[in-house]
Protein backbone atom coordinates (compact mmCIF):
# COMPACT_ATOMS: atom_id res chain seq x y z
CA UNK A 1 0.00 0.00 0.00
CA UNK A 2 1.40 3.37 -1.09
CA UNK A 3 -0.47 5.51 1.44
CA UNK A 4 1.89 7.39 3.73
CA UNK A 5 2.26 6.93 7.45
CA UNK A 6 3.88 9.86 9.22
CA UNK A 7 5.22 10.14 12.76
CA UNK A 8 4.28 13.17 14.80
CA UNK A 9 6.94 14.81 16.91
CA UNK A 10 5.39 17.05 19.54
CA UNK A 11 7.09 20.09 20.93
CA UNK A 12 6.01 22.75 23.37
CA UNK A 13 3.02 24.37 21.71
CA UNK A 14 0.27 26.78 22.74
CA UNK A 15 -3.05 25.44 24.00
CA UNK A 16 -4.79 26.92 20.94
CA UNK A 17 -2.41 25.07 18.62
CA UNK A 18 -2.91 21.87 20.59
CA UNK A 19 -6.68 22.18 20.28
CA UNK A 20 -6.51 22.78 16.51
CA UNK A 21 -4.11 19.87 16.11
CA UNK A 22 -6.39 17.55 18.00
CA UNK A 23 -9.40 18.67 15.96
CA UNK A 24 -7.42 18.19 12.77
CA UNK A 25 -6.38 14.67 13.67
CA UNK A 26 -9.94 13.84 14.65
CA UNK A 27 -11.20 15.21 11.33
CA UNK A 28 -8.67 13.15 9.41
CA UNK A 29 -9.52 10.04 11.37
CA UNK A 30 -13.27 10.49 10.89
CA UNK A 31 -13.48 11.92 7.38
CA UNK A 32 -10.64 10.45 5.31
CA UNK A 33 -12.74 7.48 4.07
CA UNK A 34 -15.45 9.87 2.87
CA UNK A 35 -12.88 12.18 1.29
CA UNK A 36 -11.32 9.25 -0.60
CA UNK A 37 -14.73 8.14 -1.82
CA UNK A 38 -15.60 11.70 -2.87
CA UNK A 39 -12.37 11.99 -4.87
CA UNK A 40 -12.87 8.64 -6.61
CA UNK A 41 -16.33 9.71 -7.73
CA UNK A 42 -15.63 13.32 -8.73
CA UNK A 43 -12.30 12.90 -10.50
CA UNK A 44 -13.97 10.76 -13.19
CA UNK A 45 -15.62 13.82 -14.71
CA UNK A 46 -12.50 15.96 -15.00
CA UNK A 47 -10.95 16.30 -18.47
CA UNK A 48 -7.21 16.98 -18.41
CA UNK A 49 -4.89 18.43 -21.08
CA UNK A 50 -1.61 17.55 -19.29
CA UNK A 51 -0.53 13.92 -19.61
CA UNK A 52 0.67 13.51 -16.03
CA UNK A 53 -2.69 14.79 -14.76
CA UNK A 54 -4.38 11.96 -16.63
CA UNK A 55 -2.11 9.47 -14.85
CA UNK A 56 -2.96 10.97 -11.48
CA UNK A 57 -6.69 10.85 -12.26
CA UNK A 58 -6.45 7.23 -13.30
CA UNK A 59 -4.62 6.36 -10.10
CA UNK A 60 -7.19 7.95 -7.81
CA UNK A 61 -10.07 6.40 -9.74
CA UNK A 62 -8.66 2.91 -9.26
CA UNK A 63 -6.79 3.04 -5.94
CA UNK A 64 -7.87 4.16 -2.49
CA UNK A 65 -4.34 4.73 -1.16
CA UNK A 66 -3.32 8.35 -0.66
CA UNK A 67 0.16 9.84 -0.75
CA UNK A 68 -0.13 13.06 1.23
CA UNK A 69 -2.97 13.16 3.77
CA UNK A 70 -3.32 10.56 6.45
CA UNK A 71 -4.18 10.43 10.11
CA UNK A 72 -1.47 12.87 11.03
CA UNK A 73 -0.69 16.48 10.20
CA UNK A 74 3.03 16.65 9.37
CA UNK A 75 1.97 16.95 5.71
CA UNK A 76 1.10 20.62 6.38
CA UNK A 77 4.80 21.38 6.77
CA UNK A 78 5.60 19.32 3.68
CA UNK A 79 2.96 21.17 1.69
CA UNK A 80 4.61 24.46 2.66
CA UNK A 81 8.02 23.19 1.55
CA UNK A 82 6.70 21.84 -1.75
CA UNK A 83 4.71 24.95 -2.68
CA UNK A 84 7.66 27.21 -1.83
CA UNK A 85 9.96 25.02 -3.92
CA UNK A 86 7.60 24.78 -6.90
CA UNK A 87 6.89 28.51 -6.86
CA UNK A 88 10.60 29.32 -6.98
CA UNK A 89 11.31 26.73 -9.69
CA UNK A 90 8.33 27.76 -11.81
CA UNK A 91 9.50 31.38 -11.90
CA UNK A 92 13.06 30.30 -12.73
CA UNK A 93 11.75 28.19 -15.64
CA UNK A 94 9.50 30.98 -16.95
CA UNK A 95 6.38 29.05 -15.93
CA UNK A 96 3.38 30.29 -13.99
CA UNK A 97 3.35 29.15 -10.34
CA UNK A 98 -0.36 28.52 -10.87
CA UNK A 99 0.49 25.77 -13.34
CA UNK A 100 1.47 23.89 -10.15
CA UNK A 101 -1.70 24.99 -8.29
CA UNK A 102 0.35 26.97 -5.75
CA UNK A 103 -2.36 29.38 -4.57
CA UNK A 104 -5.07 26.71 -4.54
CA UNK A 105 -2.96 24.33 -2.46
CA UNK A 106 -1.96 27.08 -0.04
CA UNK A 107 -5.56 28.14 0.40
CA UNK A 108 -6.66 24.59 1.23
CA UNK A 109 -3.68 24.05 3.53
CA UNK A 110 -4.61 27.24 5.37
CA UNK A 111 -8.21 26.07 5.78
CA UNK A 112 -6.97 22.78 7.20
CA UNK A 113 -4.38 24.44 9.40
CA UNK A 114 -7.00 26.78 10.94
CA UNK A 115 -9.79 24.21 10.76
CA UNK A 116 -11.81 26.83 8.89
CA UNK A 117 -14.78 24.75 7.65
CA UNK A 118 -18.54 25.05 7.81
CA UNK A 119 -20.59 23.12 10.36
CA UNK A 120 -21.74 20.45 7.89
CA UNK A 121 -18.11 19.36 7.26
CA UNK A 122 -18.90 19.00 3.53
CA UNK A 123 -16.27 21.57 2.66
CA UNK A 124 -13.76 19.77 4.86
CA UNK A 125 -14.21 16.55 2.91
CA UNK A 126 -13.90 18.35 -0.40
CA UNK A 127 -10.90 20.34 0.80
CA UNK A 128 -9.03 17.22 1.90
CA UNK A 129 -9.84 15.40 -1.34
CA UNK A 130 -8.83 18.30 -3.60
CA UNK A 131 -5.70 18.97 -1.56
CA UNK A 132 -4.51 15.37 -1.92
CA UNK A 133 -5.35 15.41 -5.63
CA UNK A 134 -3.75 18.79 -6.43
CA UNK A 135 -0.63 18.01 -4.41
CA UNK A 136 -0.09 14.87 -6.46
CA UNK A 137 -0.79 16.66 -9.74
CA UNK A 138 1.59 19.52 -8.94
CA UNK A 139 4.31 17.17 -7.67
CA UNK A 140 4.13 14.85 -10.67
CA UNK A 141 3.81 17.67 -13.21
CA UNK A 142 7.13 18.98 -12.00
CA UNK A 143 8.83 15.62 -11.38
CA UNK A 144 8.16 14.09 -14.78
CA UNK A 145 8.44 17.38 -16.67
CA UNK A 146 11.80 18.27 -15.15
CA UNK A 147 13.18 14.75 -15.55
CA UNK A 148 11.93 13.93 -19.05
CA UNK A 149 10.50 17.15 -20.49
CA UNK A 150 7.11 18.78 -20.32
CA UNK A 151 6.67 18.01 -24.03
CA UNK A 152 7.10 14.66 -25.80
CA UNK A 153 8.90 15.61 -29.05
CA UNK A 154 8.17 12.24 -30.66
CA UNK A 155 4.46 12.84 -30.22
CA UNK A 156 4.62 16.56 -31.02
CA UNK A 157 7.03 16.90 -33.95
CA UNK A 158 6.08 13.65 -35.66
CA UNK A 159 2.51 14.92 -36.06
CA UNK A 160 3.39 18.19 -37.76
CA UNK A 161 3.92 17.28 -41.40
CA UNK A 162 1.43 15.20 -43.37
CA UNK A 163 2.41 12.88 -46.23
CA UNK A 164 0.72 12.78 -49.61
CA UNK A 165 0.02 9.08 -49.17
CA UNK A 166 -1.59 9.72 -45.80
CA UNK A 167 -0.43 9.82 -42.21
CA UNK A 168 2.47 11.87 -40.87
CA UNK A 169 6.11 12.11 -41.79
CA UNK A 170 8.62 11.21 -39.07
CA UNK A 171 11.01 14.12 -38.54
CA UNK A 172 12.23 13.50 -34.97
CA UNK A 173 14.17 10.27 -34.44
CA UNK A 174 16.42 10.97 -31.47
CA UNK A 175 16.37 8.33 -28.74
CA UNK A 176 15.46 9.92 -25.41
CA UNK A 177 15.16 8.65 -21.88
CA UNK A 178 11.50 7.93 -21.15
CA UNK A 179 9.44 7.71 -17.98
CA UNK A 180 8.74 4.08 -17.17
CA UNK A 181 5.25 2.82 -16.34
CA UNK A 182 5.75 3.02 -12.58
CA UNK A 183 7.40 6.44 -12.55
CA UNK A 184 4.41 8.13 -10.90
CA UNK A 185 4.20 5.69 -8.01
CA UNK A 186 7.98 5.68 -7.52
CA UNK A 187 8.15 9.47 -7.57
CA UNK A 188 5.25 9.85 -5.15
CA UNK A 189 6.75 7.33 -2.75
CA UNK A 190 9.06 10.20 -1.80
CA UNK A 191 6.07 11.82 -0.11
CA UNK A 192 7.23 9.93 3.00
CA UNK A 193 10.65 11.64 2.88
CA UNK A 194 11.33 14.24 5.54
CA UNK A 195 11.77 16.74 2.73
CA UNK A 196 10.30 15.60 -0.64
CA UNK A 197 11.77 18.67 -2.36
CA UNK A 198 15.21 17.04 -2.15
CA UNK A 199 13.94 14.40 -4.55
CA UNK A 200 12.43 17.05 -6.84
CA UNK A 201 15.74 18.92 -6.84
CA UNK A 202 17.58 15.74 -7.85
CA UNK A 203 15.55 15.60 -11.07
CA UNK A 204 16.85 18.90 -12.45
CA UNK A 205 19.06 18.43 -15.50
CA UNK A 206 22.74 18.93 -14.73
CA UNK A 207 23.43 20.29 -18.21
CA UNK A 208 25.45 23.50 -17.67
CA UNK A 209 23.84 25.07 -20.74
CA UNK A 210 20.44 24.61 -19.08
CA UNK A 211 21.64 26.53 -16.04
CA UNK A 212 23.02 29.28 -18.28
CA UNK A 213 19.66 29.50 -20.06
CA UNK A 214 17.93 30.02 -16.72
CA UNK A 215 20.26 32.97 -16.10
CA UNK A 216 19.59 34.27 -19.62
CA UNK A 217 15.86 34.05 -18.93
CA UNK A 218 16.27 36.07 -15.72
CA UNK A 219 18.16 38.78 -17.66
CA UNK A 220 15.59 38.93 -20.47
CA UNK A 221 13.84 42.02 -19.15
CA UNK A 222 12.39 43.09 -22.51
CA UNK A 223 10.89 39.70 -23.28
CA UNK A 224 12.17 39.79 -26.88
CA UNK A 225 13.99 36.49 -26.49
CA UNK A 226 11.64 34.99 -23.89
CA UNK A 227 9.89 32.30 -25.92
CA UNK A 228 13.09 31.31 -27.68
CA UNK A 229 14.82 30.68 -24.34
CA UNK A 230 11.83 28.71 -23.01
CA UNK A 231 11.85 26.43 -26.07
CA UNK A 232 15.54 25.66 -25.79
CA UNK A 233 15.31 25.01 -22.07
CA UNK A 234 12.62 22.46 -22.88
CA UNK A 235 14.88 20.83 -25.50
CA UNK A 236 17.59 20.45 -22.87
CA UNK A 237 15.16 18.61 -20.61
CA UNK A 238 14.96 15.92 -23.32
CA UNK A 239 17.83 13.67 -22.24
CA UNK A 240 19.49 11.88 -25.13
CA UNK A 241 20.54 8.28 -24.75
CA UNK A 242 23.47 8.43 -27.22
CA UNK A 243 26.77 9.07 -25.53
CA UNK A 244 29.29 11.28 -27.29
CA UNK A 245 32.19 9.38 -25.73
CA UNK A 246 34.53 7.68 -28.19
CA UNK A 247 38.17 6.71 -28.02
CA UNK A 248 39.22 10.02 -29.54
CA UNK A 249 36.43 12.17 -28.01
CA UNK A 250 35.34 13.54 -31.39
CA UNK A 251 31.77 14.41 -32.30
CA UNK A 252 29.89 16.28 -35.02
CA UNK A 253 27.04 18.65 -34.24
CA UNK A 254 24.73 19.95 -36.97
CA UNK A 255 22.32 22.67 -35.92
CA UNK A 256 19.56 23.23 -38.48
CA UNK A 257 18.49 26.76 -37.42
CA UNK A 258 22.15 27.88 -37.51
CA UNK A 259 22.67 26.18 -40.89
CA UNK A 260 26.05 25.22 -39.50
CA UNK A 261 28.15 22.15 -38.72
CA UNK A 262 30.71 21.93 -35.94
CA UNK A 263 33.26 19.11 -35.75
CA UNK A 264 34.33 19.11 -32.12
CA UNK A 265 37.25 17.54 -30.29
CA UNK A 266 38.79 18.50 -26.93
CA UNK A 267 41.37 20.95 -28.27
CA UNK A 268 39.74 22.40 -31.40
CA UNK A 269 36.51 23.05 -33.28
CA UNK A 270 36.09 22.91 -37.05
CA UNK A 271 33.06 24.81 -38.35
CA UNK A 272 31.46 25.09 -41.76
CA UNK A 273 28.25 26.11 -43.44
CA UNK A 274 25.65 23.59 -44.48
CA UNK A 275 22.68 23.44 -46.80
CA UNK A 276 19.76 21.54 -45.29
CA UNK A 277 16.22 20.51 -46.12
CA UNK A 278 13.69 22.89 -47.60
CA UNK A 279 10.36 23.54 -45.87
CA UNK A 280 8.61 20.69 -47.72
CA UNK A 281 11.55 18.30 -47.31
CA UNK A 282 12.80 19.14 -43.82
CA UNK A 283 16.01 17.55 -42.65
CA UNK A 284 15.06 15.03 -39.94
CA UNK A 285 16.49 15.37 -36.45
CA UNK A 286 18.52 12.31 -35.52
CA UNK A 287 21.57 10.89 -33.82
CA UNK A 288 23.84 8.25 -35.28
CA UNK A 289 27.51 7.49 -35.85
CA UNK A 290 29.50 8.00 -39.04
CA UNK A 291 30.85 4.59 -40.02
CA UNK A 292 32.38 5.08 -43.46
CA UNK A 293 33.06 7.58 -46.22
CA UNK A 294 32.32 6.88 -49.86
CA UNK A 295 33.98 8.57 -52.83
CA UNK A 296 32.39 9.38 -56.19
CA UNK A 297 29.01 7.95 -55.19
CA UNK A 298 26.12 7.35 -57.51
CA UNK A 299 22.92 8.98 -56.34
CA UNK A 300 19.97 6.63 -56.14
CA UNK A 301 17.08 9.04 -56.40
CA UNK A 302 14.59 8.56 -53.51
CA UNK A 303 11.13 7.36 -54.45
CA UNK A 304 9.51 10.62 -53.31
CA UNK A 305 11.71 12.69 -55.65
CA UNK A 306 11.24 10.15 -58.43
CA UNK A 307 7.47 10.37 -58.01
CA UNK A 308 7.13 14.13 -57.51
CA UNK A 309 9.83 15.50 -59.81
CA UNK A 310 11.51 13.05 -62.17
CA UNK A 311 8.50 11.04 -63.39
CA UNK A 312 7.00 14.04 -65.19
CA UNK A 313 10.06 14.01 -67.51
CA UNK A 314 9.50 10.42 -68.70
CA UNK A 315 10.31 10.10 -72.40
CA UNK A 316 12.56 13.21 -72.39
CA UNK A 317 16.01 11.83 -73.21
CA UNK A 318 17.56 15.31 -73.10
CA UNK A 319 16.45 15.81 -69.48
CA UNK A 320 18.00 12.51 -68.40
CA UNK A 321 21.22 13.21 -70.31
CA UNK A 322 21.46 16.75 -68.98
CA UNK A 323 21.24 15.51 -65.41
CA UNK A 324 23.36 12.38 -65.93
CA UNK A 325 20.40 10.18 -64.88
CA UNK A 326 19.97 6.57 -65.95
CA UNK A 327 17.09 4.11 -65.49
CA UNK A 328 17.42 0.49 -64.35
CA UNK A 329 14.72 -2.17 -64.16
CA UNK A 330 14.86 -3.48 -60.60
CA UNK A 331 14.18 -7.15 -61.41
CA UNK A 332 16.20 -7.64 -64.59
CA UNK A 333 18.94 -5.08 -63.92
CA UNK A 334 18.61 -3.86 -67.53
CA UNK A 335 19.30 -0.21 -68.32
CA UNK A 336 16.24 1.36 -69.97
CA UNK A 337 16.26 4.04 -72.66
CA UNK A 338 14.44 7.11 -71.25
CA UNK A 339 12.60 7.50 -74.58
CA UNK A 340 10.66 4.31 -73.93
CA UNK A 341 9.55 4.90 -70.34
CA UNK A 342 6.27 6.40 -69.13
CA UNK A 343 5.47 8.46 -66.05
CA UNK A 344 3.27 5.66 -64.75
CA UNK A 345 6.11 3.16 -65.08
CA UNK A 346 8.52 5.42 -63.18
CA UNK A 347 5.98 5.83 -60.39
CA UNK A 348 5.24 2.08 -60.23
CA UNK A 349 8.32 1.21 -58.18
CA UNK A 350 9.57 -1.27 -60.76
CA UNK A 351 12.35 1.06 -61.91
CA UNK A 352 15.29 2.70 -60.22
CA UNK A 353 16.64 6.06 -61.38
CA UNK A 354 20.17 7.03 -60.42
CA UNK A 355 22.70 9.72 -61.25
CA UNK A 356 26.16 8.79 -62.53
CA UNK A 357 29.10 9.62 -60.27
CA UNK A 358 31.31 12.52 -61.19
CA UNK A 359 31.46 16.30 -61.10
CA UNK A 360 27.76 16.71 -61.98
CA UNK A 361 26.52 14.37 -59.27
CA UNK A 362 24.28 16.04 -56.68
CA UNK A 363 26.14 14.24 -53.87
CA UNK A 364 29.45 15.63 -55.07
CA UNK A 365 32.60 13.54 -54.60
CA UNK A 366 32.40 12.67 -50.90
CA UNK A 367 29.54 11.30 -48.79
CA UNK A 368 29.62 10.48 -45.07
CA UNK A 369 27.46 7.42 -44.35
CA UNK A 370 25.68 6.61 -41.09
CA UNK A 371 22.72 4.45 -40.13
CA UNK A 372 19.33 6.16 -40.20
CA UNK A 373 15.81 5.39 -41.38
CA UNK A 374 15.60 8.38 -43.71
CA UNK A 375 18.46 7.71 -46.17
CA UNK A 376 19.90 11.14 -45.43
CA UNK A 377 23.63 11.80 -45.14
CA UNK A 378 26.29 14.47 -44.97
CA UNK A 379 27.76 15.01 -48.40
CA UNK A 380 29.59 17.21 -50.86
CA UNK A 381 27.66 19.00 -53.61
CA UNK A 382 28.00 20.04 -57.23
CA UNK A 383 26.59 23.49 -56.36
CA UNK A 384 29.07 25.16 -54.03
CA UNK A 385 27.65 28.60 -54.77
CA UNK A 386 24.67 27.78 -52.56
CA UNK A 387 26.85 28.16 -49.47
CA UNK A 388 27.08 31.89 -50.13
CA UNK A 389 23.35 32.36 -49.53
CA UNK A 390 22.00 33.49 -46.16
CA UNK A 391 19.10 31.04 -46.31
CA UNK A 392 20.33 27.58 -47.19
CA UNK A 393 17.24 25.41 -46.60
CA UNK A 394 17.22 24.06 -50.14
CA UNK A 395 17.92 20.31 -50.10
CA UNK A 396 15.64 17.27 -50.22
CA UNK A 397 16.61 16.45 -46.64
CA UNK A 398 20.31 15.57 -46.76
CA UNK A 399 22.93 17.90 -45.31
CA UNK A 400 25.41 19.38 -47.79
CA UNK A 401 28.70 20.39 -46.19
CA UNK A 402 30.82 23.31 -47.32
CA UNK A 403 34.27 21.75 -46.77
CA UNK A 404 33.94 17.99 -47.18
CA UNK A 405 37.66 17.24 -47.42
CA UNK A 406 38.37 19.11 -44.18
CA UNK A 407 35.58 17.14 -42.55
CA UNK A 408 37.13 13.95 -43.92
CA UNK A 409 40.46 14.88 -42.27
CA UNK A 410 38.62 15.37 -38.98
CA UNK A 411 36.71 12.09 -39.20
CA UNK A 412 39.53 9.73 -40.21
CA UNK A 413 41.76 8.43 -37.44
CA UNK A 414 45.35 9.47 -38.23
CA UNK A 415 45.35 8.60 -41.95
CA UNK A 416 48.76 8.29 -43.58
CA UNK A 417 49.69 10.73 -46.35
CA UNK A 418 49.59 8.15 -49.14
CA UNK A 419 46.05 7.19 -48.14
CA UNK A 420 45.04 10.85 -48.34
CA UNK A 421 46.70 11.24 -51.72
CA UNK A 422 44.87 8.17 -53.05
CA UNK A 423 41.66 9.87 -51.97
CA UNK A 424 42.72 13.17 -53.57
CA UNK A 425 43.57 11.47 -56.85
CA UNK A 426 40.28 9.57 -56.79
CA UNK A 427 38.22 12.76 -56.48
CA UNK A 428 40.31 14.73 -59.01
CA UNK A 429 42.27 16.77 -56.49
CA UNK A 430 46.00 17.37 -56.86
CA UNK A 431 48.25 15.04 -54.83
CA UNK A 432 50.48 16.58 -52.17
CA UNK A 433 53.08 13.87 -51.51
CA UNK A 434 56.02 12.95 -53.71
CA UNK A 435 54.60 9.45 -54.06
CA UNK A 436 51.28 10.84 -55.22
CA UNK A 437 52.85 13.20 -57.72
CA UNK A 438 55.04 10.43 -59.11
CA UNK A 439 52.02 8.12 -59.41
CA UNK A 440 50.22 10.76 -61.44
CA UNK A 441 53.17 11.13 -63.82
CA UNK A 442 53.76 7.41 -64.21
CA UNK A 443 50.13 6.42 -64.73
CA UNK A 444 48.77 9.40 -66.62
CA UNK A 445 49.24 7.68 -69.96
CA UNK A 446 47.68 4.48 -68.60
CA UNK A 447 44.43 6.27 -67.71
CA UNK A 448 44.35 8.22 -71.02
CA UNK A 449 42.05 10.93 -69.77
CA UNK A 450 39.83 8.56 -67.79
CA UNK A 451 39.35 9.44 -64.10
CA UNK A 452 41.74 7.84 -61.64
CA UNK A 453 39.89 5.78 -59.07
CA UNK A 454 42.33 4.36 -56.51
CA UNK A 455 39.79 4.05 -53.72
CA UNK A 456 36.05 4.35 -53.28
CA UNK A 457 35.64 3.88 -49.54
CA UNK A 458 37.29 4.70 -46.20
CA UNK A 459 36.11 3.20 -42.94
CA UNK A 460 35.82 5.38 -39.85
CA UNK A 461 37.31 3.74 -36.75
CA UNK A 462 36.13 4.48 -34.15
CA UNK A 463 32.77 5.65 -35.47
CA UNK A 464 32.15 9.37 -34.91
CA UNK A 465 28.96 10.39 -33.05
CA UNK A 466 26.74 12.68 -35.10
CA UNK A 467 23.86 14.81 -33.87
CA UNK A 468 21.54 16.64 -36.26
CA UNK A 469 19.47 18.76 -33.93
CA UNK A 470 17.47 21.97 -33.67
CA UNK A 471 18.36 24.81 -31.29
CA UNK A 472 17.33 28.41 -31.89
CA UNK A 473 19.27 29.81 -28.90
CA UNK A 474 22.44 27.98 -27.96
CA UNK A 475 26.16 28.54 -27.35
CA UNK A 476 28.29 28.59 -30.46
CA UNK A 477 30.72 25.66 -29.91
CA UNK A 478 33.62 27.80 -31.17
CA UNK A 479 33.09 30.85 -28.98
CA UNK A 480 30.94 29.50 -26.14
CA UNK A 481 28.70 32.57 -26.50
CA UNK A 482 24.94 32.28 -26.94
CA UNK A 483 23.63 32.99 -30.42
CA UNK A 484 20.06 33.28 -31.68
CA UNK A 485 18.94 31.75 -34.97
CA UNK A 486 15.64 31.83 -36.89
CA UNK A 487 12.97 29.22 -36.19
CA UNK A 488 13.31 27.91 -39.74
CA UNK A 489 10.91 24.98 -39.44
CA UNK A 490 8.68 26.68 -36.83
CA UNK A 491 9.34 24.01 -34.22
CA UNK A 492 9.52 26.70 -31.53
CA UNK A 493 5.96 27.60 -32.44
CA UNK A 494 4.90 23.99 -31.81
CA UNK A 495 6.72 23.79 -28.47
CA UNK A 496 5.22 27.04 -27.18
CA UNK A 497 1.74 25.75 -28.03
CA UNK A 498 2.47 22.51 -26.17
CA UNK A 499 3.75 24.18 -22.97
CA UNK A 500 1.01 26.82 -22.99
CA UNK A 501 -0.75 25.24 -19.94
CA UNK A 502 2.38 26.05 -17.91
CA UNK A 503 2.92 29.65 -19.04
CA UNK A 504 1.72 32.84 -17.32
Amino acid sequence: MLGTVFSCQRHNVSPEFEILSNHRQQLLSDSLPEAKKWLQQKVIFINESVNTDKKVNQYYKENGSWFWLDEDTIFLTKADKITNFLEKEALAMGFSPQSFFIDEIREKVNHLRLMDFDSTSTSAIETMALLEWQMSKAYLRYAQGQRYGFVNPHRLLNHVETRKEGGYRTIFDIDLEKAHENFMEEALKHAVDDDPTEYLQSLVTHNPIYERLKLELAKDTTGENHHRILCNMERLRWRHTQSSDTDNKKRIFVNIPAQQLWAICPDSVLSMRICCGAWKTKTPLLESKISYIQFNPEWNIPSSILRDEVSSHAGDSAYFARNDYFIVHRNSGDTINPRFITSAQLRSGAYRVAQHSGHRNSLGRIIFRFKNQFDVYLHDTNNHGAFNSDRRTISHGCVRVQRPFDLLLFVLNKPDEWMLDKIRLSIDMKPETTKGKNYLKEHNEEHRGEPIRLTNIAYVTPNIPLSIDYYTYYPNPETGEFEAWPDRYEYDVQIIKAIKPFLP
